[in-house]
């Protein structure tokens, strides 16, 4: 189930993302594209230009989802995003969950494992509008990730422990969720 709205887009995001959208190609990622292009142009979020992609692939990215648009993103707004040791292993873990049949799903694993560099909630790091499309993302690119989630955790939270019990790592130090003190920083709405 989806986390309702929050907060509201701004009129300024909202056009942006409209226009990025009379350029769409019609699949199903050019929605959330689209999104993180109009955060990015915003100077929300930590993604850098070519959203983690590199110069190449963002290229292609583009291409294929906004044919006939050209875009040419200035510099970066800020400090060049830190790559954490664990973000390889967060590429190889996403990236194994990505849905193959769907268009940019290899994409947006590197985006997603970007934004996870950041310091604030997943949806913001991405500069979405909120995180019902954070999760919209994750059901469509990622439809097994989705279904895990099934108790509302904050998606960063529930990468890393994800990631973490995979590889044998337990830093809970509740033996369940329910009756960790902590509960409630890692489960329900975002605001």
């Amino acid at each position: 189930m989806l986390a309702p709205l929050n907060h509201r887009p701004t009129p300024a995001r909202l056009a942006l993302h409209a226009h990025l959208m009379r350029h769409a190609a019609g699949t199903p990622n050019d929605e959330f594209i689209a999104h993180l292009i109009a955060g990015w142009t915003l100077g929300d979020g930590v993604l850098p230009a070519d959203l983690g992609l590199g110069a190449s692939r963002f290229a292609r990215l583009m291409a294929v989802h906004f044919p006939g648009l050209a875009w040419e993103p200035k510099p970066d707004h800020g400090p060049a995003l830190v790559l954490y040791p664990e973000f390889d292993d967060l590429v190889r873990f996403i990236g194994a969950h990505a849905d193959p049949t769907v268009a940019g799903a290899d994409d947006m694993t590197l985006v997603l494992a970007t934004a996870c560099m950041g310091s604030d909630h997943l949806w913001q790091d991405l500069g979405l509008p909120s995180r019902r499309e954070l999760s919209q993302l994750i059901a469509l690119n990622f439809p097994e990730l989705g279904a895990l989630n099934n108790r509302d955790m904050k998606w960063k939270k529930f990468l890393y422990r994800e990631l973490c019990q995979r590889e044998g790592i337990f830093v809970c130090a509740s033996p369940s969720c329910e009756s960790c003190a902590d509960y409630a920083n890692c489960f329900g709405p975002e605001v």
